[in-house]
């Protein structure tokens, strides 16, 4: 539980610069909705894997660096899919406010992004992932 609440705290500074890029893309230079979704969540992204790299999570998973980020990149972009399609969903269909929707992605899909990101950044000790340590 206290992993998760670190998981949490650390993609805080990452959801801040999302939320701000965000409006920025939106509000400020007009972007598409969803295109401007799609960059956000990238950034958000490559920031949280080094937040969860350095503070979150023991790295016993003897891969270089890159390798894992490669694979959390890949591994989170399934995530980051559902993600963008339900925002835009939200956004276009819907008309829910677009930081509003955003939002409701966080809190939906937080405990899903743990889980995964447990199993880039740690192994048991018969080697396989072991998220639940």
């Amino acid at each position: 539980m206290f992993r998760l609440l670190r998981f949490l705290a650390a993609g805080f500074p990452a959801f801040l610069v999302a939320l701000l890029l965000n409006w920025l893309l939106v509000s400020q230079l007009h972007w598409p909705k969803p295109l401007a979704y799609a960059v956000v969540l990238f950034a958000q992204v490559s920031v949280n894997f080094f937040a969860c790299f350095y503070f979150v999570f023991e790295r016993t998973a003897p891969r270089p660096t890159f390798a894992q980020f490669w694979k959390f990149l890949t591994g989170i972009a399934l995530f980051r899919g559902a993600d963008w399609a339900a925002y835009t969903v939200m956004v276009e269909w819907a008309r829910v406010p677009y930081l509003a929707a955003q939002l409701v992605n966080v809190t939906l899909f937080a405990l899903l992004k743990f889980r995964f990101s447990a199993s880039v950044f740690e192994r048991s000790s018969t080697g396989r992932p072991n998220p639940l340590r």
